[in-house]
Formats: C-alpha cells, structure tokens, sequence
C-alpha cells in the first residue's frame, strides 16, 4: 500500500504533483525533496486551459490568492506570425470551429482569403488587446477561456506556499546516490547523511530524469523526425510603454521560432531553433536584431521525445523527466497537471493499491498524451511556408506528421469541415477540433472540396464579423482588469473555470 510519498524535485512540476496528490489523499505522507544547488528555470510561461481549471477546479484554488501571490495576466489564445497570412490565431474560445445558422458551410469556408482579425471573439479581443468582453453592466464578462502568463520563479513561490497548507513536507538536500533493488528504488542516499524512503517516489528532475533515465534505464522515443529544434536562446526586458498583450505569439524565423510572453511589468522572449541549421551564436544575433531591447541571454538545450513509460516499478515520472517538447502551444504546465490528476486519481480509485493493469493504462495515457501532443505540433512546421530557409525547405519536405496523416487527408480532401471531430481528434487531451483547423486554415493548406458563397452568405459572414468587432472593441485591457481585481469593491465570479474534458 502507498502511505508516502517522495517528489525529487521543487519546480513546477514538483510542487504541482505534491499539491495534487495531497490534496486528493490528505492522509497520504508527500515530502518534496530539492537541492538548492539546482535552481527553477526562471523563465516566463504560458499555459493552456488544462492549467487554470487544474489550479482552480480541481485544486479548488482561491482566484484572489492566486492572482495575488502569483501575479498572472490573462491569455486569450496565440497569435501566429506564420504562414502567408500576416498572421492568424488559435484562440482558446471556439471560433473555427463553429457553423452560423444562416450559413450552409462551417466557419473556415468563409476565411480562405479573407483576413482573419475578426473571425471569432478570441481573435477580435487580441487585434484589440483585449481580454474579457464588457457586459452591459459595465463589468467584465469572464468565463472559462482563458489561461494565464506566469513568472515561472513566483509561480513555484505560490505552489510552494499552497503545498506547505495542505501539510506537503519539503526537504532541502542534495541526492547523492539513488539504492535500488529488483522492485525498483529503494532509497535516496543523501548528502547530509541519511537515506530517504517512500512507498512512491515521484521524478521530477527535469531533464536529468534522475530516477526514471539514469537509475531505471527507461527507453526513450525520440521526436526528431518531427520537431528539429534543439535549443533556444532565451532574453527579455522590462516592460516601457508597449501595451500588455493578452496572447503568446510566435513568430517565425530563419531556423526555428520566437516566442512572446507578455508579464505586467516584463516581457519575456525566447527563439527556439535547431542547431543543425544555425549556430548558437549566429542564432542569438538573429534574435537580438529582431529584438533590440533584450538584456542578458542564455541558452538552453534540449532534445524532444518521451520516455517509453512514465510509471516503471515504483517511480513515476512527471514534467520534463518524463518527456519534453518546445514550448510552440504551451503544453508544459499542462501536461504536468494531467498526469499529476491522473496519478492522484489512480491512487485514490485503488484505494493506494494500483494493480499492475492500473499502472499500465497510466502509461497508455502518458504514451497517448505526449504524442497527441507531437502530432499536433508536426502541422505547424509541415505547412508553414512564410519563410524559404534551408530549415523550412526542410521541415515542408521531412518532417514526420507521425499521425497525423488521417486528419491532414481528410482536411486536404474535405476542407475544413467539422463532422467528424469526434473521430478524427482524441478526446480529453490538450487541443479540440478547433487548433487542428485554425493552423490548417491560418497557413491556408490547400484543400480540394471549395465553397463559392452566394453574395447572401457573404453578406451574412460580414454581419458576424461586424459584430464580433463592436463587441471586442468595447472589451477590457489586462490594465484595466488588474487595477479592477484590485480594488476593495472586487468580488471574484464562483465558477470562472469549468470542469475541462
């Protein structure tokens, strides 16, 4: 039976699986353990839905707390400078994927040609720099479609602070042997002297996969072939006056991508690239020339893939040592909260006694997740042609779609059509028919199926747009909604995040 448990690891990922497990199974021991030699990553980061209903559904955390200790701002969706449009969205409410009444054809028909600023609420809020639509009452009206930006080294600060409430024990030490026997690990020998135990130890070490890689030599699966990026320069500079963007962007360039993470009083940027087609020094120079205003840099390398299974014997991976892609749709934090919930729940439903058939669905899941997340990824570096670079002649030409196929058949066939979403996209995992469709309309992928609307339905379309103009432009700015949650007079809504899928 599993009474206690030990996280290696007091980042993101450390605090996240403590808090959850503690949370769902009070009675159960969890203990962080972390060495203050290694430090957290510092960095900004974006999330998913997956994270906000994670933190304030499952967790039940309280909104004003968060916002308070952690200081996010909000994320309408992302804005792609990619492809041959000037841009295009993936926004986190549903715009592609939806069908106007008076229209015969789903929404994509209507944007082959057309710009794309105004398609849905999500898009028209960005083009605004807007996050939440203005009721008629005058306050904002906030729902379930919007995730954060977040300071990575407060965010761990309030993960911290929350796990310690819920009575997670966090040990400060360095592990300077791992003991192990046939039934897996045995005990964390460490540098102060003692050896740590638990019934469950949790890696989440990051990339060093300490326990997983290093002790239990678990296979890892490669993306290579679908994701070429390797590295990333990271940089930033204190907020002047631009205004505070409720959206990551990411923009192409010459060998890979520059992310944007706006932050009430920084903005954080990084360019993710591979260093098979440019140098660590030649692609810093690429960034700071787009970026003039960047301070220090540094560079981070890494290598995509997943391990094989995540839950071998009695160590469970989470985060990073577990499996990593680049940061293209936010999928980290994400990906941490789905397996932090899915371990707690496997616990609680086994009454702390997983059965081996337990442990080998957990792994089908985390096999099933990380290559969702893989496929998805894929199309965007398959099908973006806005730049003609060795490395995106390459990508157009090699790069692994590693299943996605079905839907890249269908779409190329069909067009954007919406009647076999729940066949052609799994269920439960990070990205609806409506990513798969806004990045194969936004980087126009031809299609053979084509609709000529009538001067009717086009008139229609345009109504829409308008309308979907006037209401975002009277929406609020992130300025404006940080200085309203910090009034005295602010009452936070009882349900901002609904329980996800």
């Amino acid at each position: 039976m599993i009474n206690s448990v030990l996280v290696l690891g007091g980042g993101s990922a450390g605090f996240l699986a403590a808090a959850t497990l503690k949370y769902r199974l009070p009675e159960m021991q969890v203990t962080v353990l972390r060495s203050a030699d290694i430090g957290i990553i510092g960095v900004g980061e974006a999330t998913t839905l997956a994270v906000p209903r994670h933190l304030h559904n499952y967790l039940a955390i309280d909104h004003a707390e968060f916002h308070r200790l952690a200081d996010p701002t909000w994320k309408v969706g992302i804005r792609f400078l990619w492809g041959p449009r000037p841009f295009f969205d993936y926004g986190f409410g549903l715009q592609m994927d939806t069908r106007y009444a008076p229209l015969p054809k789903a929404t994509g028909y209507y944007c082959e040609d057309a710009p794309l600023d105004y398609i849905g609420v999500p898009s028209g809020l960005m083009s605004h720099n807007h996050v939440f639509l203005r009721h008629m009452s005058g306050l904002p009206l906030m729902n379930g479609d919007v995730a954060y930006h977040i300071e990575n080294e407060k965010f761990v600060g309030f993960l911290e602070t929350f796990s310690r409430k819920l009575g997670v024990q966090v040990q400060e030490d360095t592990v300077v042997e791992v003991l192990q026997a046939e039934s897996g690990v045995t005990g964390l020998k460490l540098a102060s002297g003692p050896t740590a135990t638990a019934d469950l130890f949790i890696d989440c070490s990051g990339f060093a996969s300490v326990l997983l890689s290093r002790t239990l030599r678990e296979d890892f699966i490669s993306f290579k072939s679908s994701l070429y990026c390797d590295r990333a320069v990271i940089g930033g500079w204190d907020r002047d006056t631009e205004p505070i963007k409720p959206y990551t962007t990411a923009e192409t360039m010459n060998a890979g991508w520059c992310w944007q993470i706006d932050h009430e009083h920084r903005i954080n940027r990084g360019y993710v690239y591979s260093s098979s087609f440019v140098s660590d020094s030649d692609a810093e120079a690429e960034f700071r020339a787009s970026n003039p205003k960047v301070s220090d840099t540094r560079i981070v390398k890494f290598v995509t893939g997943r391990y094989n299974n995540s839950w071998v014997k009695n160590v469970v991976a989470v985060g990073n040592s577990s499996g990593f892609v680049e940061p293209l749709e936010s999928t980290g934090l994400g990906a941490i909260c789905g397996a932090s919930e899915a371990l707690a729940e496997t616990l609680a439903d086994s009454e702390q006694l997983p059965t081996p058939t337990m442990r080998g669905q957990f792994n089908k899941r985390h096999a099933l997740s990380w290559d969702a997340i893989r496929r998805f990824l894929s199309i965007h570096y398959k099908f973006n042609t806005r730049l003609d670079t060795p490395f995106w002649r390459e990508c157009r030409e090699k790069t692994d779609l590693a299943g996605a196929e079905e839907f890249v058949d269908y779409y190329q066939e069909n067009g954007p059509s919406l009647i076999w979403r729940h066949t052609l996209v799994e269920p439960g995992f990070q990205f609806p028919m409506e990513g798969w469709i806004s990045l194969l309309v936004g980087q126009k992928v031809p299609f053979q199926r084509r609709h000529s609307p009538t001067a009717a339905e086009l008139q229609v379309w345009e109504n829409v747009q308008q309308h979907v103009r006037n209401e975002t432009r009277r929406g609020f700015s992130i300025g404006e909604m940080l200085k309203l949650i910090r009034s005295p007079y602010w009452t936070w809504p009882t349900q901002v995040y609904p329980r996800g899928p």
